[in-house]
């Protein structure tokens, strides 16, 4: 409502910024885009104050189940916002919706001991390399061929740099996992 009717007035001769006109059959076009800009406006008003409501009221609607939409899949199981490792025992998947068939048929996992997890560290590498190749493209767009050249190096440096670090992951005691554990579910 508010954009087709001056996508319409544009095939029908009506310039940008017009400080008036003269013709009197783009009038209904106009009020018709005047409404549509109101409605635009309201819908703005209206996501402004979803946004100040769900601030307020952000304790008072907070989700302690981790399942606030009775999902289906295992991404439900987890905590919101979820722990850095997603899951402190590798879940069993014996149907297409593992979550809703155990909730289905009240089955309640058994506590287990937990055990140290293996993570990765993080590293910044995949981002320089990610923003050398995108140097490397905006140079071979532009005939830039020593950025190119210097960023494609780069590239291959970083690479191999990756390739000789020796610590790529670490473990999370299971401790601490018991821990996050127990203070999600609680």
């Amino acid at each position: 409502m508010a954009f087709t009717p001056l996508y319409l007035l544009g095939f029908m001769g009506a310039t940008r910024r017009l400080d008036h006109y003269n013709v009197p059959e783009w009038q209904p076009l106009f009020i018709v885009a005047g409404i549509g800009a109101a409605l635009v406006l309201v819908g703005v008003g209206f996501q402004m104050l979803q946004l100040l409501v769900s601030i307020k009221d952000r304790k008072k609607n907070a989700d302690l189940t981790g399942d606030p939409w009775n999902g289906r899949n295992l991404e439900w199981t987890t905590s919101s916002p979820p722990p850095f490792y997603n899951f402190a025992f590798t879940p069993h998947v014996h149907s297409r919706d593992p979550f809703w068939v155990a909730k289905k048929d009240n089955h309640i996992e058994e506590k287990r001991a937990y055990h140290p997890l293996h993570m990765p560290k993080n590293t910044g590498t995949g981002f320089i390399i990610g923003a050398l190749s995108f140097v490397f493209g905006f140079a071979l767009v532009w005939y830039m061929f020593w950025l190119a050249l210097l960023s494609a190096l780069g590239m291959v440096a970083f690479s191999i740099a990756r390739l000789f670090e020796k610590e790529h992951e670490y473990y999370v005691p299971a401790a601490e996992v018991a821990k996050i554990e127990m203070g999600r579910s609680s």
